[in-house]
């Protein structure tokens, strides 16, 4: 794996005997305390409405078309979503902080084009379409200020706490790689390397979850999002 040090303690809700030495566990951090999900609106094919969540836990994905990381992995996410998406756990993909005025048909073709047709299209409708990307980004960086940034998984109960924090898409190393091996990636490495949602720790990770083995998971069937 491409490791990139990120400041913050571990979440504590992902401290759990199925997520040990899970590497996509291991990149989710701990939010800043107090965290919530910002009541705002959002677009959809349908209109414009108050985002709420569903009963259980929610893996909201903060992305963006500039974003190249993003882009990257919402196939692998769609795949995930398919397979283990229910009612005790679900992927909700949001678009945040266009640099361009954006409609709903349009962020479907873009979630098509990358493999992640299977979401329906979302788009942050606070403020000047950037709410979500202001009050749940700004995280610490190894070097520098505090900054904004996405990509951006958050796991969020369904009265709106943030349990846990994930940035940049976790790639996996490029093949031929050995474990350990001390190594430089350039673009041309990465590009056709897949993320680590498609690994057996992504499977395990979105399986834990399904299963309600990470608190606020545990639900009745309900439906997805209202």
């Amino acid at each position: 794996q491409v490791r990139f040090k990120m400041p913050g303690e571990p979440a504590k809700a992902l401290d759990i005997p199925a997520l040990r030495g899970n590497r996509l566990a291991m990149g989710f951090r701990e939010p800043p305390a107090g965290m919530r999900l910002p009541k705002t609106s959002v677009e959809r094919r349908e209109g414009v409405a108050p985002l709420k969540l569903a009963p259980g836990l929610t893996m909201v994905s903060l992305w963006a078309p500039w974003c190249a990381p993003c882009l990257r992995e919402l196939g692998d996410l769609a795949r995930l979503q398919a397979r283990f998406g229910g009612a005790r756990f679900r992927i909700l993909p949001i678009l945040t902080a266009p640099r361009r005025a954006t409609t709903a048909a349009e962020a479907g073709a873009i979630l098509a084009k990358h493999g992640g047709g299977l979401f329906a299209p979302l788009i942050d409708r606070g403020g000047d379409s950037n709410a979500l990307f202001q009050a749940l980004t700004l995280h610490e960086m190894p070097e520098g200020p505090a900054r904004p940034g996405l990509p951006c998984n958050l796991l969020v109960t369904a009265d709106g706490r943030v349990l846990a924090r994930q940035f940049g898409a976790p790639i996996q190393a490029p093949a031929g790689t050995r474990p350990g091996e001390p190594r430089k990636y350039t673009a041309e490495d990465l590009a056709g390397a897949p993320t680590l949602w498609a690994s057996p720790d992504g499977e395990a990770f979105i399986g834990a979850l399904a299963r309600g083995e990470v608190g606020g998971s545990a639900s009745r069937p309900s439906r997805l999002v209202s």
